[in-house]
């Protein structure tokens, strides 16, 4: 398996939610193949932002470049690019359904092969039991499980959000480590974690910092002829 991962460009983003801002100020840049990583505390809006790159939250100013694709104009190509893994609230797996229900569900809707979501698993370093609940799954497991379905659909790049929520170091460590392997098939990485791993990851650090002077909003024409 190889796929182009996507690269993300930022300058000046933000976004707002029910509550009011959820992040400003933010420029970042993301590298094809990287394993990116939105830290910070709870409430700095990891999910949001993680959103807002994939095209699933609009932003209110800035400018957003991933792959070509600048938001929020062409973010309907940008969710295909992107697929989330796990995103909190609304998108995990179910508890209730048995590995073997959630791989079933999983190539009715992707279209995926037994092979490659069989690939997959191998990829990140996980053979579940698949007469087992979801729920009986180890934590980590059950997080690496999520994130080998939606990497056998083969996208540009997939979403993890609150890696380290709820595991001991030693599983953190194997969750990591199952996503560095998915960044070796060329695939982008965008997670999120309070606690973010050493190494070689994309820092991105929330809540942003406070410029020096207001940002000036960039349009695409400027951006262009840059």
């Amino acid at each position: 398996m190889y796929v182009d991962g996507v690269a993300i460009l930022a300058r000046g983003i933000a976004a707002r939610g029910p509550a009011g801002i959820v992040f400003a100020n933010l420029d970042l840049r993301v590298e094809p193949g990287a394993l990116a990583v939105v830290a910070g505390p709870a409430g700095t809006g990891r999910t949001s932002l993680l959103l807002a790159l994939s095209g699933r939250l609009p932003l209110i100013t800035g400018y957003l470049d991933v792959s070509g694709h600048v938001l929020p104009a062409q973010a309907k190509a940008v969710r295909q690019l992107i697929l989330p893994a796990r995103l909190r609230p609304g998108y995990e797996l179910e508890n209730k359904h048995r590995v073997r229900e959630a791989i079933m569900e999983r190539r009715l809707i992707s279209g995926v092969s037994e092979r490659s979501i069989d690939a997959a698993l191998d990829k990140v370093r996980i053979a579940p039991d698949r007469t087992a609940l979801i729920d009986e799954l180890h934590p980590a497991e059950r997080l690496l499980l999520a994130v080998a379905l939606t990497v056998a659909a083969e996208p540009a790049g997939i979403l993890v959000d609150d890696v380290d929520a709820g595991l001991p170091m030693s599983a953190r460590a194997q969750v990591w480590a199952g996503l560095r392997e998915v960044t070796r098939t060329g695939m982008t990485v965008l997670a999120s974690a309070t606690d973010p791993p050493s190494g070689d990851v994309e820092l991105i650090p929330l809540p942003a910092r406070e410029p020096d002077r207001p940002t000036k909003v960039l349009d695409l024409q400027e951006e262009v002829t840059r």
